[in-house]
This record gives structure tokens, C-alpha cells and sequence, in this order.
């Protein structure tokens, strides 16, 4: 479509396609930038200086930009001005005007931009780059995105000048230039390429913050980043390529103060003095800028606050503009990068050595060289929070210097700014952070994640940054390498436990969530879809470089994948500009990590990096007596996986990957690799047995381990517990076989607090069990080598001394899955609580004890688990207080958060109390227990600030106010007696808290919270209770905070709160959404609730909310019963569960939900072609619409009218005398006006012919007699081709002939009438029903005549059978006879012959009468008529009949049923003989039959036409019948057709 009607797009565009020469014969040497950035425009400006070097002879080079105006007029070449053409990809972005497009066309916009799409797919070859090391070796250059800017080499000649091609002319090269001459090369050599440019309206590369109105914020703009290609080239012309690395030079020009950014010529913010408002102005001066609008007022002290540009590489010069004082021009210089590593900030920024702060002089003289210079720079007002954030930062930097490398840059710069989608975007030396990760000295809760991620910035300066994947497959590689840097840091800062416990954590999610994805080095060329297969490398790539680690260093001598990484950045240290040693390749890492460990890693990456999926094992275990040895035996079930519904956060990602054709990987069958068992045996000793799962085992691995000690199991008695709770030295108990260690959980041991706390032991036939027992407990895959979910069928007291004994917080946190998996009992209970007493577990373990001591509330436990959690509460955090009346109470103590894993525990505790259920509902105490912790909540005395304490409290009320199951129609809240004691009370509590949820979002209001995570909270409380419907509905406590001057965060949890409620199906609340969302000036904005819309529209194709549709009609019987619809019910039921497994069918019933929706798509497709929106979000709403709606093919085009003249002549005014004495020399003139004119109707009525039928040849030779051949087998099929059809519809389309079909049981032959062919060669089929006509050939010269008179078939030859059977039977038919009920009828019937079969195999005639002609339609009866005279009129063929036997003859009158359906007299052509019906020439006792068309297929059952004329009876039969058809079969009874 674009091809015809944008031919100017198309014609520019069409380099862009990826053809053979994908790869440019030139190389970047350097690169020079020179910009101006203009804060009041919103726009940048400058000149782009490139040295080429040419690989081969070349005349045209192209580049990439997007998004800006390029003055090809002075684009040089050498200082030489020459020929350049441009074409701006994002013009693809808006339609032409003419082009009136809907929802429909999504899939024309989106090969409308296709040109711009970053695709790295491996079916598209021409795009498959090539190796980054290899390109020297092939002699190829780089690799432009778009190729939208052509520039020759050699200036234009001028015009009528000849020039021949010399040598040592740009781009006439004679030999090819090797890469040693690359190195080597000299000024002369280069070719220095000068573009100037400036951007047009910015949608992408840019981002602007506290510019627009309303926008209070400091001024500051900087570059956005992203996975793919394509955001670099929207900044200033480049070679937008990954691989294309070279030097540097950028130099920016910008305002020095605010208040110079905001005093250009330009400028409508700038406030003038009130004087200058009153006085008269000159001729010629401009307005003042008090009379321009205001867009911003600023203070003094920030007028005079000084830009800072923070930029790539190192400062070489700052100075002021030559030629305007009031900017500055800072220049920077960098190394070996990429354009996309390129990025920039201007701000107000203040500046802090973070390196100085937090380095002591002892550990800057120990690193010496290796100690990095770490900067930050941050929006004024900022300074402790950046500075509390950014501490743990330089402890990175130095612990990654001995560990992995020096720092491969001079310095280390972080620039914090506003609205950045991601947290985190490396660029080359510097990291653009977004604020959202700054929090103040005394928050507690975000220091862990925010540290982390700021950390991993750091680690991607050394793999991402300086060593970049040598092909998109090995991302994966890269990616790893920085997370699994990241957390050995945060090892060193928050411990062994929270490594491996954290890392404990990421393999199970990853079991969960690796079912069904790519492979990780597949994954490499999808990044570019969306975050979410980042998010999910990142989940998993560490995780493999991890279990890599434990097998390498299990190897005497290995040192692990650190070492390796170690060599990698030592060598892209000394080789810097070679990419060899700069780009990571993981082949090559594997085989290095093979030279340093003789460990061969071939199964792990044929199993973990090649394929997908995660090993499920079974695990089985028993002791054999005889032979002691421990039997274990393993079974590997993860090629079953059981499906997974498809949920609301994977809706997107499902169809981005349908769309994108993201294949699931090959799971392996068999996982193989060491496997560690370590038993813990009788004597307490653990002794580790390292056996192989190998490919051997196909079945299962049998695993026999031999026992080692002779000691009985170890059992704590009750007497020895006794004894150690009495006597402080533990070999008093005389007690044999026993020996006494160290065990976690041995709290709560007394007599009293068994009884105080309802604790239980195990019975009597569990301790017997446990007593014949031969080992305490078995680990397996102790050494953590292998990430898989374990099933084992160990009980539960091998958990039990597990959690208790073990040392490992791995084995802690797999003996509470095991407790979280099992059923409600009273010892789970036990061992939970002790669990959450023992403060020497590490506290994520005490919290998953905690949030499972939840499920023990259960009235079979007499709700043990409820007074457990509250015990435990009132142990850490309440104080006893006993009243006046001897009566105890356990008020809340002051806050205390010095401890943090115990205010980890605070924090988790109520919301556990809070999901506790009695009858339905949280319990009277529990819930009164949680009101007090909130209303004496005292924080006086605490160093740090209880927000997110707050937050939980008051999660934990909402919680426990959603009850289990509501079945009523109304809220629960209306719906409560209020005579009811239970129900009075419970709606007290209800509006109780909902006074203090809106007292803390009425304090956020002036007293900010972090974050306003108050405001936040509270609106997410109020969304839970309306959609549990415990309150009514109630939309506007949501959209009075969607304003702009809110944060951020507040407005898109209230967008994502009116999505959750099914308010999207709401017309207004969808414009709302949907205008937010495609005119927000905040990126991560506009990306946060694309996801909400996206779970909206999810929620709706799950089946979860639909629109709102008119309610179905209730069926009412007689009795006044209503009619239930089961069968629909239980097939709605099912589609509801299909749609949830399979995005095909989720996307299926969407549409169907969508259809007919015309505001949806009109407000939709308003957002689509928003200008404010960048290429990934249009993209993204493209690829929506085609989830929503059905693609429509058409394309409505609006044209101008044409343009005509008019002339007409002006009439001189003559009357105007000449003066007298004077001659007039004046000639005469003639002078004529044109007038345009529109032509809005044509010149001409158009007449369209109508197509001329095909009339068939007459032939001179006069036909064979026909012949009729019997099939012996029946055929009823096969489609009539007539326009009339068995059901009596009527066909317009005109007849076609077919060269070769179906075979008949009944053909017709006819000759065919050529000087050439012999008469005797079988004719062609034609038609496909019962009867098939041979059509004769004819010369195309041959006059168009009438049908020759028929012949007796005995003087001619019979010709052989058209469908090549057997030879035809001479068969006489049978005289029908009469029926009663046609005695008063002149005329007979018509009858047709149908061929038939009985049981014997003989051929049978079976006559069928017609009888309903009174049943047809009149417009039938029209159409058969109107049939019979085209048949007749262009009939060429005459079926002549079969002479019968002597002796036999039958007359036929004209009244006959075969006279009957011949053509009637009107409808036979001028001079055509009549028909053998109603002929008086036509041979005495011989039945004629109706001539059958020539060039037309056969047509099916037809009723008959008037009868013919002639003949004194002659009586009009029935006309414009149908003939139904009944055939009788003697073998199988009645049949019908």
C-alpha cells in the first residue's frame, strides 16, 4: 500500500532492506560531535565529524539518523561540498494525510515502519551479523541500522564539465586497503565526512525534565539508552552499530546558569522588570518577555546555579563561547566505544568525590594504581541522601579491583536524574541512575536492592561497557558475568547466609519459571521485545556461571570462574582497541575455563546454555541391613511439566513472543553432572559422597552408598533434654551411646512453656520409627552444583534434625519448603514457633516459619497457630504491664530498628496474623491485636523512620478484613445486621480502619513519607476492600490523585488500582488511560501504565473481567421455574479454562470480547498516533491492537479532486482619450485570465461494457452420435458448476471451463472438429457433474453459425469414452409410463436417466419424475428461464440419440418431456434451425434430447424451459421447475440426492 501511495517514502526507504552487501566496505576511525543543546526549544543542534577509512573502492557511503533535519546542502566531504540524501525513518511513524486509517490497518502502520524495526532473528540471514572478530578477517566494515543517509565521496562536477575517475580521488581507491594499512594509516588516507543536523521534535535519545509547563523540577535533560540499535542514531548522525568501536571527541555547548538557558532570543519564560512593561516600544524592537507568557518562575539563587554536562570519557577543556558569552563548551574525549555506549547529561548538577568521602589513605596506598576515582552528581537539595546511597560503591570498586581488574577507565561517574524507565543505564565511564534509588539515612527497607543495583552498574563498566558479547547469543555470557560480580560484593557486605540464601531463592523462581522459554543463547536475539527476557537472563545466566563455579572448584588446584574473568579483563586492559580481547565469546570462555580447571563444562553447556528447562528429580531412599549401604535412587520428571496457566504479568510476554515466533527450546531428558550426598549418620558425623548422574541412566540412577559408623542413631530422650536444661555440664547425664552438639531450635524447652505455648511432640509410633532409624538425615546436592526442585520421601523428623542440626541456611530453607508443602499438624506448628523464636537462624528462614505458622490456625488445632504468632509478637515487641486490677496487658514497646533481622521479623509477623481464618474471617483478637499495634504505634525514641513499618500494619488490617468466601450480591459492608452482636462489632472494625488508612494518606499530605509510600498504600488498601467488596465501589478516591503535580509513583498506583478494580471497561476510565498514557512527558510514566493497560487488557482475555455487556435474558418456563443453563454453563467453563492455557485461545476470546467495541478502538487508535510517544511504545500499541482486534485488508484513501483552467479574455478599457498633438504607440494587447477550477464530475458517463461471453466455433463437420456409458459403480458427488444449483440458488458468476476434472458415471461425447486432430482421439472433459460434455475445438476464424442439424447416429463413428472407461452400451430407454395423476396431461414429466448398480454388479436405468415444480421460487423460475435462452442462444453441440432397435418406435409429440426442456422459440438464435423437439425434419420415432452448451460446464438438474413451438397439441408444460431427484437402490433400499 505504501508502494502506490507514498511512492517519496518508498523510494528512500528502500535501501534500508538488508540485501547481499549487508556489510559497508569502510571503518570508523574517530568520531567528533559537536552539539548545542537549547533547553526552551527542547532541541539540540551541531555537527557530526566522521574519519572513514575505505576497506575497498567505493563511491557512496550511508549512515544512520532518525529524527532530525539534515542540511545536505553543506554536507563535505574533505572541506568539499557534495551530494547527500536523507530520508527520516520516524516520517514512517505518522501516516499520510490521505490515508484515513483505523484500528483495523495495524498491520499496514506496522509494515509501514518496518524499515526501523531492530531485528536480530536468525531466519532472516541477511541480518545475522557476522563475529565482531572476525569482521578484520573477512575484510568487512561496519554495520549501519537504518542506512537513511547516503553521502557520495566525490563532489558534484559542474554541469557540461567532463571528469575522468583518478586515482587518488575519495572513494576511487584502486586496491584493496588490508587491515595492517588500517592501522597504519595517515591523515591522507582518511576521509573526514562533515554533517550538520538538527533535531526535530524528540521522541527517543532525549529526554527533557522541569522544561514544560507546570513542571517544577530543575531543568535537566540527558540521553536515553536501550538494548538494540537505533536510539544512538536519534541523537546525531552515526554508525549505530554494536561492533563499530572506536575514539571519541565530544564537545557541548549549553547555557552556564539557569538563568542563561532561560534568556535566549527565543525565550518565553524570562520575567522582565514591571518598568519596562508600561513604556512605548521603538520601531523594530521586540516584545518584552514580560509580555510573552511565563512558563516557569524561578528564584534568584537558582538563576545564578551553574549547568554542569556530565559526559563518556574524560574532560580535556572547558571554556566560555567565543561568541556568546552567556554558554560554555566542555569537551570530552573517550576510547574505544560504541555509539550506543555514548551519554551525556546537562544539568544543574552538584558534584562529590565519592572516592575521597569513603576511601581511607591506608586502602588508597594498598591499591595504588587499581583504585578508582568514583564521582556522583545529583540534582541540588540531594546531597546526604546521594551520598548514603552511593557508600557502599566505593567498597565495590575496591573490592573488584584485586578480584577481577583494574578499572578499565580513568574515572567512574553516576548521574542521578528524573524519569528514567530503567533504574540503571551503563554507558562508557558513566551510569545514568534514576532518583527513585536514592533513600535517606534513616530508611532501612530499600538499602539491600537499591545497593545491588547500583553495584551491578558498576560491574557492567567491565563486561557490557569495556568487554561487549562478540555476537548477540552471548549476551547471555555478559550478562552473567555482572550479576555473578554483583553478588560476590554483596557477600562480602551482608554475609554467607544471605548469599546462599538469596541464591536458594533465584533457583527456585527459576524452577518455576523456566517452563516453556528459549534457550540462554537464543535468547540473546530477542532482548529487543521487551525487559522481560532481560529480567529473566539475568534470573538465570548467574545462576548458571554459579553451579559452574561449585564444579570447578570441587577440581584440586581450580580457582573457579573468578580467575577466568580475572584473565578476561586483564587482557581487554592491555588490549584495549583490539577485539579480540574485547569481545566475549562463550565458547571461548568455556574453553578457557576448561585450560584452568581440566574441567570439561561440555554437558553443562549442551544441557544449561543450549537447552532450557530445569531438572525435576524424585528421590528415593532406604538402608540396606544386609549389605549396609544406603540405596538412593533418582528420577528425572521434568520432560512432563505440568501446564501452567497463563496469568496476568504473562500475558504480554506471551504474545510478544507469538508475535515475534520466540520458540520454547528442547528440554533435555536426562541432566547429568556431579551429584553430592552427604549422610548424616548415627554418630553425627557428615560424611559426603560425590557420585556422577550420567547419560547411562536412562531410567533412573541407582545410587549404593556405603554406610561408615556402628553407633545407633542419636535421639535427644526426655530425660537427656532435662538434664541439659538443669545441669550446665552435659556429660553429667550418664546416658551410653549419646553425644551431645550444638542443635538451633532448642528453645522453649521448659515444662511451662510446652504448656504456655500449646507446643506438641511427635507420638509414640514416630519416635519408634525414628529410633529404627539408621542416619539422622541425608542432603542431597549439598554442594549446590545443580538448580532443580527435589522431591524426596524422607519424613518428616529427617526435616526436623535437618532444620535443627544443619549448619547450612540452604538445608534450612529446604526442610521449611518441605513443612510449607505438608498438612496442617500440631508439631509443624512446634517446629515452626521454635523456629521463630531461635534468633540465631537467619532471618529469612524465621519469616518463612512465620508466614506458614498462619496455615496452623485451623479449628482441628484448636487455632494453635494464632496464639503461637502472637506469643511470638509479644515476646520481641510488647512489654508486660499488669493494671490496677491485677488484670496484664502487652502494650507495644517503642520502635527499636537497630536490630534489623529482628525488624524483619516485626515487619512479617502481623501480616501472618492478619491471614490467620475463623469461620471465614480473621478472628476478634487477632484483628484488635493488629488496631493496637497501629493506633500505639510510638516511634519517638527510634533512629530511623517507621514508613514502611506503617505500611505493613496497615496491609495486615486490610488483610484481615477480606474474608474467605463472599457469595452475597452487595458489599459487605451494607449487608451486615447491624442488630447482630458479631456483625455490629465486625462493621465497627471495618470503619475503623478505614479512618486510619485515611488518617496516614491525610498525614502523607504534609509530612511526606518515602516515596508517599503512605498514599500509595493506602490506595492499594482501599482497591483490596472494594474488590474483595467488603466496601462499595467508589472510583473518584482513586482519580482525584491522577494529577500531574503528584508523584509519579501515586499516580500510576492509582491508574493500576482503577485497572484492578475492572474499571477499564469503563469508557471514560479508558479515554483517561489511554490519554495519560500517550501524552505523559515522563517516559517511565507512560511504560508503567502501558503494563497496567496491558494486565487490564489480560484480565479481560483470561476471562477475569469482561466489558460491560447487557445482562442475559433469564429463561422463564410455564410454571414459572427458572430454566438453568447447564449445557452453556459447563461449555463456558471450558472455554474459560482453555483460554487460560493457550494464548491462542486467549487472544481468540478477546476479539470475540472486543467485537463490535468502536469506542475502544477509536480511543486506542488516538494513542497510536500520538506525536509524543516514542518507536518501541507505538510498536508496542500496534502489536496490542493486533491482540484486540481483526486485521482488516481494506484501506480507505482520501484524493483530491483534479485541477482544470479556465481562460478567459480581459476586455481593455479603451475610453481613454490619448492626448491631442500626441500618437498613440501603443499595440493592442490581448490579456487573458485563468481561473483554477475543481473537476468533481467526469468529462464522460463512463460506460463499462459488460464482458462478452465466449461463444464456442461452430464446427462444419457435423457431430458423432452420442453415446452413453453406463458406470457400474454409483457417484453422487461432486459440486454443480450451473448457475442454478440442487438447492435451487442461483449463481451469478459466469461459467468457467476446467482443462481436467473429476471423472463421470455418465459422459457424452462429441467430435472434435479440427483439420488436424483425428476424429477418432477422445475428447477432453469438462464438466464435473453426473454427466460430463466433451467440448469441440474449432478455429477461432470460424464464423459464429447456428447448431448443424442433428444426424442418425448410424452414420457416424462413435468416438471413444471421455473418461476413459469402458466401451459404451447401446441402450434404448424405456417409454416411461403414466402415472394416474398424469392422465389429464398432455405432456409427460420430465425424467432423468441416473445411473445405478444392484447387487448382481448389473447396469440398471432408474427413472426419477420430477414432481414439485409449484415449490420453486419465482426468482428461480426467472433465472432458469434467463438460463435456457443463454444455453440455447450460444449452444454449438447437438446430443444425438442412439438409434434404437427395428421394430421399436415411439412417437413423441411436442408436448414430450424432452421437448419440454428444449429452448423455446425466443431463445434461439436468427437462422438457427428449430430443435429435434419440435422439428418436423426431425427423424420419425426417435426421441431427441435438449442440446447441452459447448463451452460452459454441465449443468445440474434444471427445470424445463417453455415448450418449443410446432405442432398443432403442442400444450405449455410447467416452466421454471426444480427437479428434485429420488433414486431407488435395490441393495441398500431408499436412497436420496
Amino acid at each position: 500500500m505504501p508502494s502506490a501511495l507514498d511512492a517519496e517514502a518508498v523510494e528512500q526507504v528502500a535501501p534500508v532492506v538488508a540485501d547481499a552487501s549487508w556489510y559497508e566496505q569502510y571503518s570508523i576511525i574517530k568520531q567528533e560531535v559537536e552539539l548545542e543543546v537549547n533547553f526552551r526549544e527542547k532541541s539540540i543542534s551541531g555537527v557530526s565529524h566522521i574519519q572513514i577509512f575505505p576497506l575497498n573502492q567505493i563511491d557512496e557511503i550511508t549512515l544512520d539518523a532518525r529524527q532530525c533535519e539534515i542540511d545536505v546542502e553543506n554536507v563535505t566531504v574533505n572541506g568539499k561540498k557534495v551530494r547527500a540524501t536523507f530520508f527520516d525513518p520516524y516520517d514512517l511513524m505518522q501516516a499520510p494525510p490521505q490515508w484515513q486509517l483505523g484500528v483495523g490497518q495495524y498491520r499496514t502502520m506496522r509494515k509501514r515502519m518496518t524499515p526501523s524495526l531492530y531485528d536480530r532473528s536468525p531466519e532472516d540471514e541477511t541480518k545475522h551479523e557476522a563475529p565482531i572478530t572476525d569482521r578484520d578477517r573477512l575484510g568487512i566494515g561496519c554495520v549501519p541500522a537504518d542506512r537513511s543517509l547516503k553521502i557520495a565521496l566525490r563532489p558534484e562536477p559542474p554541469e557540461g564539465t567532463v571528469v575522468k575517475d583518478e586515482p587518488d580521488k575519495p572513494g576511487q581507491l584502486k586496491l584493496k586497503i588490508t587491515r595492517a594499512d588500517k592501522d597504519t594509516a595517515t591523515d591522507s588516507d582518511l576521509i573526514r565526512v562533515s554533517i550538520p543536523f538538527k533535531s526535530k521534535r524528540i521522541r527517543d535519545g532525549l529526554h527533557f525534565v522541569g522544561v514544560d509547563d507546570g513542571d517544577s523540577r530543575y531543568p535537566h535533560v540527558y540521553t536515553r539508552h536501550s538494548i538494540g540499535t537505533g536510539t544512538a542514531s536519534c541523537i546525531f548522525p552515526c554508525v549505530d552499530d554494536p561492533g563499530s568501536r572506536h575514539p571519541w571527541k565530544i564537545s557541548i555547548k549549553c547555557p552556564r546558569t539557569l538563568g542563561d538557558a532561560f534568556e535566549q532570543p527565543l525565550a518565553t519564560q524570562l520575567v522582565a522588570p514591571a518598568a519596562l512593561a508600561n513604556r512605548k516600544r521603538k520601531l523594530g524592537e521586540a516584545t518584552p518577555a514580560a509580555q510573552l507568557p511565563s512558563v516557569m518562575s524561578m528564584q534568584e539563587e537558582d538563576k545564578l546555579k551553574e549547568l554542569t554536562v556530565v559526559c563518556s570519557g574524560n574532560l580535556s577543556g572547558e571554556q566560555i563561547d567565543p561568541k556568546d558569552e552567556k554558554k560554555k563548551i566542555m569537551t570530552f574525549e573517550c576510547q574505544n566505544s560504541a555509539a550506543q555506549h555514548i551519554a551525556f547529561a546537562v544539568g544543574p548538577f552538584d558534584h562529590a568525590d565519592l572516592s575521597t568521602e569513603f576511601r581511607t589513605e591506608e586502602a588508597d596506598e594498598k591499591l595504588g594504581s587499581n583504585a578508582a576515582k568514583i564521582h556522583v552528581y545529583f540534582l541540588p537539595g540531594r546531597s546526604d541522601e546521594v551520598m548514603h546511597t552511593c557508600a557502599p560503591i566505593v567498597a565495590a570498586a575496591d573490592y573488584f579491583a584485586p578480584e577481577f581488574g583494574k578499572y578499565p577507565y580513568e574515572s567512574y561517574k553516576m548521574c542521578f536524574v528524573d524519569d528514567t524507565v530503567s533504574d540503571t543505564a551503563a554507558a562508557t565511564s558513566m551510569a545514568l541512575c534514576s532518583n527513585r534509588l536514592i533513600y535517606e539515612e534513616d530508611i532501612i527497607d530499600p538499602e539491600i536492592e537499591a545497593t545491588r543495583k547500583l553495584v551491578h552498574a558498576l560491574a557492567s563498566q567491565y563486561l557490557g561497557v569495556h568487554i561487549v558479547p562478540n555476537t548477540p547469543r552471548d549476551s547471555w555470557l555478559v550478562i552473567g558475568i555482572q550479576w555473578f560480580m554483583t553478588d560476590l560484593f554483596m557477600k562480602t557486605l551482608c554475609g554467607n547466609n544471605w548469599y546462599r540464601f538469596h541464591l536458594k531463592a533465584m533457583s527456585d523462581k527459576l524452577v518455576e519459571t523456566d517452563v516453556q522459554r528459549p534457550s540462554l543463547r537464543d535468547l540473546g536475539d530477542h532482548l529487543h521485545i521487551g525487559d522481560f527476557e532481560l529480567e529473566f537472563m539475568s534470573l538465570k545466566a548467574p545462576m548458571v556461571l554459579f553451579i559452574l563455579d561449585q564444579r570447578m572448584s570441587k577440581i584440586p588446584g581450580s580457582t573457579g570462574v573468578t580467575r577466568v574473568v580475572s584473565n578476561m579483563v586483564s587482557n581487554a586492559n592491555i588490549h584495549n582497541t583490539d577485539a579480540a580481547y574485547t569481545c566475549a565469546s562463550d565458547l571461548e570462555f568455556k574453553r578457557n575455563c576448561e585450560k584452568r580447571s581440566q574441567y570439561r563444562p561440555d554437558e553443562l553447556w549442551s544441557q544449561w546454555v543450549e537447552r532450557a528447562g530445569c531438572p525435576k528429580l524424585s528421590i528415593t531412599q532406604k538402608f540396606n541391613k544386609k549389605n549396609l549401604n544406603v540405596d538412593i535412587t533418582i528420577k528425572q520428571t521434568q520432560t512432563t511439566p505440568k501446564s501452567r496457566p497463563i496469568t496476568k504479568e504473562e500475558f504480554w510476554r506471551e504474545l510478544q513472543e507469538d508475535i515475534h515466533h520466540v520458540y520454547a527450546a528442547e528440554v533435555p531428558k536426562l541432566f547429568t553432572g556431579p551429584f553430592t550426598v552427604r549422610i548424616h549418620e548415627a554418630d553425627g558425623t557428615p560424611y559426603e559422597h560425590y557420585q556422577l548422574i550420567s547419560d547411562k541412566d536412562r531410567s533412573g540412577t541407582q545410587l549404593s552408598i556405603s554406610y561408615n559408623t556402628k553407633y545407633k542413631r542419636l535421639k535427644r530422650t526426655k530425660k537427656a533434654q532435662a538434664s541439659a536444661n538443669t545441669s550446665s555440664d552435659k556429660h553429667d547425664v550418664q546416658e551410653d551411646d549419646v553425644v551431645y552438639y550444638n542443635m538451633l531450635g532448642d528453645v522453649l524447652t521448659t515444662e511451662k512453656d510446652i504448656r504456655d505455648w500449646g507446643l506438641q511432640d511427635w507420638s509414640k509410633d514416630v519416635q519408634v520409627a525414628m529410633d529404627q532409624e539408621s542416619y539422622e538425615w541425608i542432603r542431597y546436592d549439598c554442594n549446590f552444583e545443580w538448580i532443580c526442585e527435589t522431591i524426596t520421601d524422607m519424613p518428616g523428623y529427617m526435616y526436623l534434625a535437618q532444620l535443627q542440626q544443619d549448619r547450612d541456611v540452604v538445608a534450612h530453607q529446604d526442610a521449611m519448603l518441605f513443612f510449607k508443602r505438608g498438612k496442617r499438624h500440631g508439631v509443624a506448628a512446634t517446629v515452626e514457633t521454635r523456629t521463630v523464636m531461635d534468633r540465631r537462624y537467619y532471618p529469612g528462614i524465621r519469616i518463612m516459619a512465620a508466614e506458614d505458622l498462619a496455615k496452623q490456625a485451623d479449628p482441628d488445632l484448636n487455632y494453635i497457630g494464632l496464639a503461637q504468632l502472637v506469643l511470638s509478637f509479644r515476646h520481641f515487641f510488647c512489654d508486660r504491664m499488669a493494671g490496677k486490677g491485677g488484670g496484664i496487658t502487652f502494650p507495644p514497646s517503642p520502635n527499636d530498628f537497630h536490630d534489623k533481622a529482628q525488624y524483619a521479623l516485626q515487619m512479617a509477623l502481623p501480616g501472618a496474623i492478619a491471614r490467620t481464618r475463623e469461620r471465614g474471617r480473621c478472628s476478634k483478637d487477632g484483628r484488635n491485636f493488629l488496631l493496637d499495634l497501629l493506633l500505639f504505634n510510638d516511634n519517638s525514641e527510634n533512629e530511623y523512620r517507621d514508613d514502611f513499618y506503617i505500611s505493613s500494619l496497615l496491609e495486615a488490617l486490610t488483610t484481615s478484613l477480606i474474608p474467605g468466601k463472599l457469595d452475597r450480591d452487595k458489599d459487605l459492608l451494607s449487608s451486615l445486621d447491624e442488630y447482630d452482636e458479631d456483625d455490629s462489632e465486625f462493621k465497627r472494625f471495618i470503619l475503623k480502619t478505614l479512618e486510619e488508612i485515611d488518617k496516614y494518606r491525610r498525614m502523607d499530605e504534609w509530612t511526606h513519607s518515602y516515596q508517599n509510600i503512605w498514599t500509595t498504600t493506602a490506595l492499594n488498601c482501599k482497591m483490596r476492600l472494594m474488590k474483595a467488596r467488603v466496601i462499595p465501589l467508589a472510583p473518584l478516591e482513586f482519580v482525584q490523585y491522577l494529577q500531574d503535580k503528584n508523584l509519579d509513583l501515586v499516580r500510576v498506583k492509582a491508574f493500576e488500582c482503577l485497572v484492578e478494580l475492572g474499571l477499564l471497561s469503563k469508557p471514560p476510565i479508558l479515554k483517561l488511560l489511554l490519554s495519560y498514557l500517550s501524552t505523559d512527558r515522563s517516559p517511565f510514566v507512560r511504560d508503567r501504565l502501558f503494563k497496567i493497560l496491558c494486565r487490564g487488557i489480560a484480565a479481560i482475555a483470561l476471562g477475569e473481567n469482561q466489558l460491560s455487556q447487557p445482562e442475559p435474558v433469564v429463561e422463564v418456563d410455564e410454571s414459572g421455574l427458572i430454566v438453568d443453563q447447564g449445557d452453556a454453563e459447563i461449555q463456558q467453563r471450558k472455554l474459560d479454562a482453555v483460554r487460560k492455557e493457550d494464548i491462542t485461545h486467549a487472544l481468540r476470546a478477546l476479539k470475540e470480547e472486543l467485537k463490535g467495541n468502536s469506542e475502544l478502538a477509536i480511543v486506542i487508535w488516538n494513542a497510536v498516533e500520538s506525536s509524543v510517544i516514542g518507536f518501541k511504545e507505538k510498536c508496542q500499541l500496534l502489536d496490542l491492537c493486533s491482540a484486540m482486534f481483526e486485521a482488516e485488508d481494506s484501506l480507505l484513501v482520501t484524493l483530491n479532486y483534479p485541477k482544470y483552467w479556465t481562460a478567459s479574455r480581459v476586455t481593455e478599457d479603451l475610453t481613454a482619450a490619448p492626448v491631442i498633438g500626441q500618437r498613440s504607440h501603443q499595440k493592442p494587447r490581448v490579456m487573458v485570465k485563468f481561473t483554477q477550477h475543481f473537476r468533481t464530475q467526469p468529462l464522460r458517463k463512463l460506460e463499462i461494457e459488460p464482458p462478452q461471453e465466449v461463444v464456442p466455433l461452430p464446427v462444419e463437420v457435423k457431430p458423432e452420435p452420442k453415446k452413453i456409458k453406463l458406470s457400474t459403480k454409483p457417484s453422487f458427488s461432486g459440486p454443480s458448476t450451473s448457475g442454478l444449483s440442487m438447492n435451487g440458488s442461483s449463481s451469478s458468476r459466469p461459467p468457467t471451463p476446467s482443462p481436467l476434472v473429476r471423472q463421470d458415471s455418465i459422459s457424452i461425447t462429441t467430435a472434435r472438429q479440427t483439420p488436424v486432430i483425428s476424429m477418432q482421439q477422445p475428447a477432453v472433459p469438462l464438466a464435473s457433474d453426473s454427466i460430463s460434455v466433451s467440448r469441440p475445438v474449432a478455429r477461432p476464424s470460424t464464423p459464429v453459425v447456428a447448431s448443424p442439424q442433428p444426424t442418425p447416429s448410424s452414420s457416424a463413428r462413435p468416438s471413444q469414452p471421455a473418461n476413459g472407461g469402458a466401451k459404451p452400451l447401446e441402450k434404448r430407454l424405456k417409454v416411461p409410463k403414466k402415472r394416474k395423476s398424469d392422465e389429464g396431461e398432455v405432456s409427460e414429466r420430465p425424467r432423468k436417466a441416473i445411473k445405478t448398480e444392484n447387487g448382481n454388479g448389473r447396469r440398471r436405468i432408474v427413472k426419477v419424475p420430477f414432481k414439485s415444480w409449484h415449490k420453486l421460487p419465482q426468482r428461480i423460475q426467472d433465472a432458469i428461464q434467463e438460463e435456457q435462452r443463454v444455453r440455447a442462444a450460444s449452444s454449438t453441440i447437438v446430443a444425438t440419440p442412439v438409434t434404437k432397435r427395428p421394430g421399436i418406435s415411439t412417437p413423441v409429440s411436442a408436448s414430450s418431456p424432452r421437448s419440454a426442456i428444449s429452448p423455446p422459440p425466443s431463445a434461439r438464435p436468427a437462422g438457427s434451425q428449430p430443435s429435434a423437439g419440435g422439428s418436423s425434419s426431425a427423424q420419425p420415432g426417435v426421441k431427441q434430447r435438449k442440446p447441452l452448451p459447448s463451452s460452459a460446464p454441465h449443468p445440474g438438474p434444471s427445470a424445463p424451459a417453455a415448450a418449443s413451438a410446432g405442432g398443432p397439441s403442442s400444450t405449455p408444460a410447467p416452466v421454471k421447475k426444480m427437479i428434485k431427484l429420488k433414486i431407488k437402490m435395490p441393495s441398500q433400499g431408499k436412497g436420496q440426492s
